[in-house]
């Protein structure tokens, strides 16, 4: 791990269940995303991987998406040098938040689909992704 507190993250399908079970394991989530239920796509270059949550924890991870798939709520996509960056311990400016990331400018995080469970969750939905920075 460098000094930043960033390492080389694969983002391969057992990385992302370390962050599940970081997810699961948060004190915090089941109190503000206990209305959290929602199937959303987390993109990684040209991997997709379908994240159902429930009550604020991950439920189920499904690498790659199937036509029983297609009915997720919405879709985080960005290239994985952004997720790289966005996961590290202090991320680089404009990676410190989705916003960032999705800002025009910048153009690293496209967010996609039905936008409403994405806002009516968004602080659990935050504190979910920030924990990427543990994993």
């Amino acid at each position: 791990m460098s000094r930043s507190g960033s390492s080389r993250k694969s983002f391969d399908l057992e990385w992302i269940e370390r962050w599940a079970r970081c997810v699961n394991d948060d004190r915090i989530l089941p109190v503000i995303g206990r209305f959290f239920t929602s199937r959303f796509v987390l993109g990684v270059d040209e991997t997709e991987y379908l994240i159902e949550v429930r009550g604020g924890k991950i439920q189920r991870i499904a690498e790659g998406l199937t036509p029983n798939d297609l009915g997720y709520d919405f879709g985080l996509k960005a290239p994985s040098s952004a997720w790289m960056k966005f996961s590290q311990r202090i991320p680089p400016p404009m990676f410190n938040d989705i916003w960032a990331m999705a800002h025009p400018l910048h153009r690293q995080l496209i967010i996609e689909g039905n936008t409403l469970p994405f806002w009516q969750n968004l602080r659990a939905l935050t504190r979910m992704l920030s924990l990427m920075r543990q994993v």
